[in-house]
């Protein structure tokens, strides 16, 4: 095939993708840089619920108990098949229980209110498989609960603890054998949060007594005794007051991230817990106290983690019901360096209940928030309203949209390069052959190419765009007036790498010439002033690209 077809093909591809491709709105208040989410509507739940779990199960959204209008129990679940909510039959109701996910990948539901209103404790255990879209009783618990937590051991026990209004110890489920109890606790506590240190032992702690005052600062060990969290008596930790897994929130090596809220001055922190040490997250910069409008913003009880980006997720609200998410680059972390945030917001939303709890991660990156209780206005703070749930679920996305295309464009741009090779055709078969070699139609091709080629060079260079930690391909072609998809069209085929491959590539020649030049500069600055994300992710690279460490490179330039 002739260059200029190929060429043509290129623009064709190129003009065919070009729609709803567009820059994230963002809004700047105090300093702070919030991105607009795009915010999806997703069919309605079959029941208003409040209360209830949320959880990700095999690639389908699956709720399990809660409550409804009236403060009434449900004894249902509901996941989501081919665009439509499924209600399933559970065997008892949980409101305000715990749930946990089993090794085999099932998910175990406990505990919860004994009768409308939130009143109780019950007894009754169930495992819903998601495979058979089914529930079978485990057990009853050692002890009536309500506001308890739970956690599973890899060998299938489970360990149960918390309650409301009522004592409270700790108790194992073993499989086959059912629950018995464990051994009594330290402080009678309420929706505790347990957290595993190593394959068979766990801690457990709480702000909250059973009684919902405040408790003393002593982790209980499952087996051992108990010891003070001397950083827990400047800091109060946020806990989900039921269905909340903490395992959601860890980033390996029984390391977990929780939010918290320093007690002298109400600032939001997170805490870094890891094992049986408690530390402060590093952060670049604390997350904002303010949302877009001015108003308070309230950030939420749990972060749920995906390691696979190793990125972290928080969501938030403020008194004007606008919904935020903060997403958490703690990569740097794992090294010794500082985590990084974006932050997101969407519009009020109508039906939208605003609810820091029954929110999961999907595996495309995507938030979903399915039902919670409404918020009533208590003074200058949003209060949960148990009477009044909702059935809406949204999808929240902090990607920009994708560009779509048009198959009416298509057919237009078709004709048009159809036509275009026709009269070239014509116009080469009508020369005489040895006027044939003259006409190199591929020349126009060429120079267009090399010259867009060139101008992205010599932006990148002049403007040191690769210093950007957020540089995108639309940068680019924003800068070039032309679009993003004709741009990457020529980074792919005319330098042969892809977009974030050729920033790299700048990247690491700058952390060379910086090395070259202040031999004694950490790591971390290199890192900061190449542009990259953290210092892992600039270690990572230049051994990618050079096949050594830094320190190997610089050794083999003496």
């Amino acid at each position: 095939m002739r260059p200029w077809i190929t060429f043509a093909i290129s623009l064709l591809a190129a003009a065919c993708t070009q729609t709803k491709v567009f820059e994230q709105e963002a809004v700047e208040v105090g300093g702070e840089r919030f991105l607009k989410m795009a915010a999806e509507r997703l069919p309605d739940l079959n029941q208003p619920r409040g209360g209830h779990c949320i959880v990700n199960l095999n690639g389908e959204i699956t709720v399990l108990g809660g409550h409804t209008d009236g403060f009434i129990l449900l004894k249902t679940a509901e996941y989501l098949k081919d665009g439509k909510w499924v209600e399933v039959p559970m065997l008892y109701p949980h409101d305000f229980g715990f749930s946990v996910k089993l090794p085999d990948g099932r998910i175990m539901i406990g505990g919860g209110c004994a009768e409308n209103f939130g009143i109780g404790q019950s007894w009754g255990t169930e495992i819903y498989d998601p495979k058979t879209h089914s529930f079978e009783p485990s057990g009853v618990l050692d002890r009536k609960r309500t506001g308890c937590s739970a956690i599973a051991f890899p060998d299938g026990r489970v360990l149960v603890t918390g309650n409301w209004y009522a004592d409270d110890d700790m108790e194992i489920y073993e499989p086959r054998k059912g629950f018995s109890f464990k051994k009594p606790v330290s402080v009678q506590r309420g929706s505790p949060l347990i957290l595993q240190t190593d394959s068979s032992q766990a801690i457990v702690f709480s702000y909250l007594s059973n009684r919902g005052d405040t408790c003393q600062m002593i982790a209980d060990r499952l087996d051992g005794e108990a010891f003070l969290i001397p950083l827990l008596n400047e800091w109060s930790i946020f806990l989900p007051m039921s269905f909340y897994d903490p395992k959601t929130s860890s980033i390996g090596d029984y390391t977990y991230l929780i939010p918290a809220k320093r007690k002298i001055d109400g600032r939001f922190g997170i805490l870094k817990i890891s094992g049986e040490q408690f530390s402060l997250l590093n952060m670049e910069k604390p997350l904002p106290e303010k949302g877009i409008e001015g108003e308070t913003l309230a950030w939420g009880q749990k972060i749920q983690v995906n390691r696979q980006t190793r990125k972290a997720y928080l969501t938030g609200y403020d008194l004007k019901r606008n919904f935020y998410v903060a997403e958490i680059d703690y990569d740097a972390t794992l090294d010794g360096g500082k985590a990084s945030s974006i932050l997101y917001y969407s519009d009020i939303l109508k039906d939208f209940s605003l609810n820091d709890e029954s929110w999961d991660l999907l595996g495309d990156g995507r938030i979903v928030l399915a039902g919670g209780c409404f918020f009533g206005e208590s003074g200058e703070a949003l209060v949960t309203d148990n009477f009044k749930t909702n059935s809406c679920v949204f999808a929240f996305s902090t990607k920009p949209a994708e560009s779509t295309s048009y198959p009416w464009l298509w057919f237009a741009c078709g004709a048009f390069v159809v036509i275009g090779c026709i009269f070239l055709a014509y116009r080469l078969l009508s020369k005489k052959p040895e006027e044939v070699s003259d006409i190199d139609t591929s020349e126009v091709a060429k120079k267009s190419r090399q010259e867009l080629q060139e101008q992205i060079s010599k932006l990148i260079e002049e403007k040191e765009l690769f210093k950007k930690k957020d540089i995108r391909l639309s940068d680019i072609a924003s800068e070039l007036a032309t679009n993003r998809t004709y741009v990457s069209l020529i980074i792919n085929s005319s330098l042969g790498t892809s977009f974030s491959d050729l920033i790299n590539s700048y990247r690491i020649e700058h952390a060379k010439k910086l090395m070259a030049e202040q031999p004694k500069m950490s790591h971390s600055d290199i890192a900061e002033q190449s542009g990259f994300s953290s210092r892992t992710s600039f270690l990572r690279t230049f051994k990618a690209k050079t096949g050594m460490s830094p320190k190997e490179w610089k050794e083999s330039k003496r």
